[in-house]
């Protein structure tokens, strides 16, 4: 279950009775937005990784098994259709 910022502010003000400062506010936002990033690095490093492997000659079937992508998700990102794989 995902809870917005508010809700977890919500949460620690309420069931915790902490006073929620900017400083916390920006702390938690900070956390609740922390998969995102690693959703977002990690899409960026698969790319990158298709690509070393395309120029270093592996068929896209070999690419598609190592990155547990389909064939055409492959295809995408060699032709920059697509940036990121998620």
């Amino acid at each position: 279950m995902e809870l917005t910022v508010d809700e977890n502010l919500g949460i620690i003000e309420k069931e915790y009775s902490i006073v929620v400062d900017n400083r916390i506010r920006e702390d938690v936002s900070a956390m609740c937005n922390l998969p995102q990033g690693i959703k977002e690095k990690g899409g960026a490093e698969r790319r990158k990784n298709i690509l070393n492997m395309h120029r270093k000659g592996y068929t896209l079937e070999q690419i598609a098994e190592c990155v547990e992508k389909t064939i055409e998700e492959v295809e995408a990102v060699i032709r920059k259709r697509e940036p990121v794989l998620a």
